[in-house]
């Protein structure tokens, strides 16, 4: 008889649910398992365009309705499977909803790769640790988090699906720099905005192209700084090495993006490219010696990307690093760790904690 996994998301395009959850899915069906995918519905409460202002609060407050409608039905369902994964929480973080879920089924997984304790949420964050049948930690640093309300704590490092990225062809050193982003539109204004005005003026100097993969479409709030936008979608995301040479992750030393969990650097070097990045959390771990930079200052990244303009060292590097995530950071290594802790939990044994 298949087993059963319930898994709660914010969406099927959420970052979070694609990478920690649905890469995961036809091996957990190779395993013996059943999933059912239950993202929150409507994905986001977009603002109505729609007529007057009373209409389009009518309309707003409508949609938020039926969100709560759904996560209600969902919650209820939880009952017919062995084990229910909650990533980051089920709706806004009302922990209503996390009580009825384990009212109902007490076998769950509690998922998260940002450091979404920060703020309105950290009540949220220490109630579903303290209650969770286990927690799967993005890094060690969300990992200590955890630990403060439970023992129940795995490191799960977010990873990628190394075969699924195309690797690029050899471009001329004459041929100008092309300088890379990719990412949501939610992470945009914390890391990429804030770094513009460097990025101006490296690129006044240096002369490359800066290009950057968001949906919808960003406003940098920077008229000096020139750049190329590509609309996400499943296929841009994995064909990166076509659109640009060089992946960058800038990073403020903060809480909160210390708690980052790399995902970009992972996709950049599955697809064969160097990476430059803030020396900021789990960064220093991934861009070790060899396979990338990490520049503390404005000089920094300049050295690194007049280094980058060499075509043989791009490709040194990014044969390193895909090397090294294929080894280190894919799903096929880390799948099975992800299914050990699911049976466990849905035997009621108790799981080996370790972190990555």
């Amino acid at each position: 008889m298949r087993r059963r996994l319930v898994a709660y998301t914010h969406g099927r395009d959420d970052p979070a649910a694609r990478f920690r959850l649905l890469q995961f899915v036809p091996r957990f069906e190779a395993a013996g398992w059943e999933v059912s995918h239950r993202p929150i519905r409507p994905e986001r409460p977009w603002a109505s365009a729609l007529g007057p202002a009373p209409l389009r609060w009518a309309h707003q407050r409508a949609r938020v309705g039926l969100r709560r409608a759904w996560r209600e039905w969902d919650v209820r369902a939880a009952t017919r499977y062995d084990v229910a994964f909650v990533s980051r929480d089920l709706l806004g973080g009302r922990l209503y909803f996390e009580r009825a879920l384990h009212a109902r089924n007490p076998r769950v997984i509690f998922d998260f790769d940002d450091a979404i304790h920060l703020g309105a949420k950290e009540t949220h964050v220490a109630w579903a640790c303290a209650h969770a049948a286990w927690v799967t930690a993005g890094n060690e640093t969300l990992a200590a988090v955890a630990l403060r309300y439970t023992d129940r704590v795995s490191v799960l490092p977010t990873v990628v699906d190394v075969d699924a990225y195309r690797v690029g062809e050899p471009r001329p050193s004459r041929a100008a720099l092309r300088v890379g982003w990719l990412g949501s539109d939610r992470s945009i204004d914390a890391t990429l905005v804030p770094f513009a005005p460097t990025l101006a003026r490296l690129q006044r100097e240096l002369g490359f192209e800066l290009v950057v993969v968001t949906r919808p479409r960003p406003d940098l709030r920077c008229p000096d700084l020139r750049w190329r936008p590509v609309a996400w979608n499943p296929a841009a995301e994995t064909t990166i090495a076509a659109q640009f040479d060089v992946g960058i992750m800038p990073l403020a030393d903060d809480a909160f993006q210390r708690g980052k969990c790399g995902c970009k650097l992972l996709q950049y070097m599955a697809a064969g490219l160097p990476a430059i990045a803030s020396p900021v959390g789990v960064n220093t771990r991934l861009l070790g010696e060899g396979r990338g930079f990490l520049p503390a200052d404005e000089r920094g990244w300049r050295d690194a990307l007049v280094a980058l303009a060499d075509p043989r060292l791009r490709e040194r590097l990014g044969r390193a690093g895909r090397d090294f995530v294929a080894r280190e950071y894919s799903a096929r290594t880390w799948f099975p760790r992800l299914l050990d802790i699911v049976e466990r939990v849905a035997s009621g044994e108790r799981v080996d904690a370790h972190a990555a």
